[in-house]
């Protein structure tokens, strides 16, 4: 209920880039709050120690097809995405997988619905 900005966001050229940085940050003790598919990219947010917080994220498909799902019934079935663990993504990324199942989101567990996906 206040003025002021909510979040900043900076983009990745590639998923694992992104993994990269997550592990340095990891390894400099700091790690996410909140990891999200939310369908067109995939996010990892963190805070700084006065609250502030910072997406890193890579984009999970070009611009036209992203703005196609945004109209889509997944999106309106779904509009926050997916948590997932940094630490599962990285060994799939390390093992091999595709990026395109890297980056597909998955669907809500069972028995969950987009609101339980909500971090602060």
């Amino acid at each position: 209920m206040a003025a002021g900005t909510d979040h900043i966001a900076f983009s990745y050229a590639e998923l694992g880039v992104l993994l990269h940085t997550f592990r340095r940050l990891k390894a400099a003790g700091i790690e996410p709050y909140w990891c999200i598919n939310h369908g067109p990219n995939t996010s990892l947010y963190y805070k700084d120690p006065d609250g502030n917080r910072v997406e890193l994220q890579v984009d999970n498909m070009p611009s036209a097809l992203a703005d196609a799902w945004m109209r889509s019934g997944e999106f309106a079935a779904n509009p926050i995405g997916v948590i997932f663990d940094p630490e599962d993504l990285v060994a799939r990324y390390e093992a091999g997988e595709p990026i395109e199942t890297l980056t597909a989101r998955p669907p809500l567990p069972t028995g969950m619905g987009p609101f339980d996906m909500l971090r602060f």
